[in-house]
């Protein structure tokens, strides 16, 4: 007798919960990979953040603290420990600098790359110290405050009080011009990567302070994060300078590394990071996310690696719009920029970037005008991410463009949004 088939649809609903067990399994690997430093000796990078962890917890306001932007990428997360761990081993006194990660505990896992580099110089996700830590009634001021990667203390996280003892920053964006009073001390190159900068002006100038296993970890997790900032020091598509050269270089002979040792650090890296392809909707806004204030307006971009047609393709439309506008309620912004590159397979493998942008419901904001005013600074270009005209379009991804600069990240072009938005404000309030 001829055998009977049976037909199996897959439905949206279906398939979005395929990608979110699958994404829970990817989280549930890198937990089970950190735990495994548990069982061998920690270094004494390892040790030392569990340690800063234990004093921020035990004495609140009595350390110095570092801090990271809310992004939590390597250059971020890199920059903030490296400085923390060098500072306390220089320092001649008992206090100690304690690094902070801007983002909850479980987000961390939502940037394999980060755990990856941590993980390889002996420091476990449990011991960092997260917002989880941090937030909360209770929260004492630190001493003093340094800001790495950013150069704005975000007074949506933090405590206010917090913004008057901020004493050092070092940043390679562009200047919020916060911070101008009292006695804080800026540097600000907008070079390829924060990392550079942190190597110079401070693992450098106290080298003599570390034992040469401390120099290769803080080494290793600054030299990953120059080369992935820079796109392994390709000054055509990145902000790759002088600095960033001569650091990677520096960084190598700490290491006694050749150049195809980085480079495999390097791809080993930016596999890690560009391994998205469990992610939800969701889950891509979280992984690096940033928010500001621009004029009257609440403006939020979100930066991934997914080509906008991939997640279009991968996720029903009414998710997609669902966990936007779920995710844009719980920030409370007025727009939500969701920005990509990625090597585009279409295309050779050419480094390309997009952007689309999206806002509430209920909002006012004319997107497709935000976007005339953008392409007066940086050129774009509109385009269908979903082809397939038998499907419902996402209103999240209606606005979507194609960026002619490959070099504008979302460091280049958060100030041009700070110029729309403010210009914008002005309008409305005349």
């Amino acid at each position: 007798p001829r055998r009977r088939t049976t037909t199996t649809t897959t439905t949206s609903s279906q398939r979005r919960d395929a990608i979110v067990m699958r994404a829970a399994r990817h989280r549930d690997e890198h937990r089970r990979a950190a735990t495994t430093v548990r069982d061998a000796a920690r270094t004494a990078l390892g040790t030392f953040v569990r340690e800063a962890r234990e004093a921020y917890v035990a004495a609140r306001g009595d350390v110095h603290v570092v801090v990271g932007n809310e992004a939590c990428d390597l250059d971020s997360v890199a920059c903030a420990v490296a400085y923390a761990y060098v500072e306390s081993a220089s320092s001649a006194s008992s206090s100690m600098v304690v690094p902070i990660v801007s983002c909850a505990r479980e987000d961390i896992y939502l940037r394999p790359d980060v755990v990856y580099a941590l993980r390889e110089v002996g420091v476990e996700i449990e011991d960092v110290l997260c917002l989880d830590d941090v937030v909360g009634a209770d929260v004492a001021t630190p001493k003093s405050i340094c800001l790495v990667d950013h150069n704005a203390l975000s007074a949506r996280i933090f405590p206010r009080a917090w913004g008057g003892r901020v004493r050092r920053i070092i940043d390679h964006h562009e200047d919020a011009r916060a911070h101008d009073q009292g006695e804080c001390v800026k540097v600000i190159e907008l070079i390829g990567s924060c990392a550079s900068l942190v190597h110079r002006d401070v693992v450098a100038a106290k080298r003599e302070a570390l034992d040469a296993s401390g120099a290769r970890d803080v080494a290793r997790l600054l030299l990953g994060a120059v080369v992935l900032d820079t796109r392994f020091l390709d000054a055509s598509t990145t902000r790759a300078s002088a600095i960033d050269f001569e650091t990677a270089d520096a960084l190598r002979a700490t290491l006694d590394w050749d150049e195809d040792a980085a480079r495999r650090e390097y791809e080993t890296l930016s596999a890690a990071r560009h391994d998205q392809s469990t992610f939800t909707c969701a889950q891509l806004l979280a992984k690096d996310y940033k928010q500001w204030t621009m004029g009257a307006y609440e403006i939020g971009v979100a930066s991934f690696g997914v080509r906008l047609q991939d997640l279009a393709a991968r996720q029903d439309a009414s998710s997609i719009d669902a966990e936007c506008d779920a995710f844009m309620a719980s920030r409370r912004v007025h727009a939500l920029f969701m920005m990509t590159s990625f090597e585009d397979a279409d295309a050779g493998g050419a480094y390309t970037r997009q952007i689309a942008v999206t806002r509430p419901v209920e909002g006012a904001l004319d997107c497709a005008d935000v976007m005339r005013r953008v392409n007066e600074r940086t050129p774009v270009a509109a385009f269908d991410v979903d082809s397939n005209a038998s499907t419902k379009a996402s209103r999240a991804l209606r606005a979507s463009y194609a960026m002619a600069d490959v070099k504008a990240s979302r460091k280049k072009v958060q100030p041009i949004l700070v110029d729309v938005f403010t210009a914008l404000s002005a309008e409305t309030r005349s």
